[in-house]
């Protein structure tokens, strides 16, 4: 029977990588940050949501 639990390693404390410093936090936050996935998409909500105003200040 094969272990899964990994007790073995749990408590195992982690002392980096000897080839890649440690990013700085504020460096790390930027990986995180929001970014548009899809190009021009804010632009195309604002015109409709600007055609749907008129239409309906029209009335």
């Amino acid at each position: 029977m094969t272990k899964k639990n990994y007790d073995d390693i749990i408590d195992h404390k982690w002392l980096g990588s000897p080839k890649h410093p440690r990013m700085p936090l504020a460096s790390r936050a930027k990986i995180f940050m929001p970014f548009a996935a899809l190009r021009g998409f804010e632009e195309l909500i604002e015109k409709k949501k600007e055609e749907v105003e008129k239409k309906y200040d029209k009335h």
